[in-house]
């Protein structure tokens, strides 16, 4: 039976939602188009969650 280290699991499934994140926001940032701009906070929020976030934390973020 293989072991999975659950925190190294959650940690590459964060990363790998940041890398979505950055992705988007450079084309957002290059376009300067709507729809790319909300495909960026979509994508932001999905970090947000997937990096196990408090609210309290995700609102000091977002200032």
């Amino acid at each position: 039976m293989q072991v999975i280290d659950l925190q190294a699991e959650r940690d590459a499934r964060s990363e790998a939602a940041f890398r979505t994140y950055a992705d988007l926001y450079q084309r957002a940032v290059a376009t300067g188009r709507l729809p790319d701009m909300a495909a960026a906070v979509r994508a932001f929020e999905t970090w947000m969650r997937v990096a196990g976030l408090t609210e309290t934390q995700r609102r000091e973020i977002l200032g």
